[in-house]
């Protein structure tokens, strides 16, 4: 997670977006597919630098709770959020659904497959213009 918060570090400032991590200074082991994993992070990441609202934030957490391994992906869209949650998550939807940049709508149902594939949950969840991704294991 690290790694890809510093791969993500010029595509951020490009866009305009500082990066906020809250990562423990422990190791927190996962045992998943890492190149699946690698695939759901960069999704995340790069639909926080494709989306999010310049002058703002992105927030990466990764936190441990009991058994659980909980990273959050949050930003403030750039554009109006008029999609619900269920309407997102379906392939080949963006949005903003005026919305024209590139892309095929499929990151976010990729990045669903993928993390129910290695037996983890992943949600997100809308409100107002704040988006978030969250991936559990």
């Amino acid at each position: 997670l690290t790694q890809i918060i510093g791969e993500y570090e010029e595509r951020f400032e490009k866009a305009g977006i500082e990066a906020v991590s809250e990562i423990p200074e422990e190791p927190v082991i996962l045992k998943a597919d890492h190149r699946y994993l690698w695939r759901v992070f960069d999704n995340l990441m790069g639909n926080i630098a494709k989306y999010a609202q310049p002058g703002t934030r992105g927030y990466i957490s990764l936190k441990k709770k009991e058994e659980k391994t909980i990273v959050s992906f949050k930003n403030t869209s750039r554009e109006p959020l008029n999609i619900t949650e269920e309407e997102l998550m379906q392939r080949f939807v963006r949005g903003d659904r005026s919305r024209n940049t590139d892309g095929s709508g499929l990151g976010l149902s990729i990045a669903e497959s993928l993390t129910t594939l290695m037996g983890g949950k992943f949600s997100i969840a809308i409100d107002g213009d704040l988006f978030k991704a969250t991936v559990e294991f």
